[in-house]
């Protein structure tokens, strides 16, 4: 089971889209997210959370 928080994900997400956007979901993520249950993966995707996308904002290759 992977789980992250909230707060690591608030993290991420500042890194990569930035504070505004961070704070614009913020009351939308729960604060524990399993990477393994699927519906908090179809949340984070329809937050634009996919593995391509991260690595993309962040400057990388996926």
């Amino acid at each position: 089971m992977a789980v992250i928080t909230k707060t690591h994900a608030l993290t991420v997400l500042r890194r990569a889209y930035g504070p505004d956007y961070a704070e614009s979901v913020k009351g939308r993520l729960p604060d524990r997210i399993d990477l393994d249950e699927p519906k908090d993966t179809a949340m984070l995707y329809e937050l634009g959370l996919t593995p391509d996308r991260l690595v993309s904002a962040l400057g990388g290759e996926y």
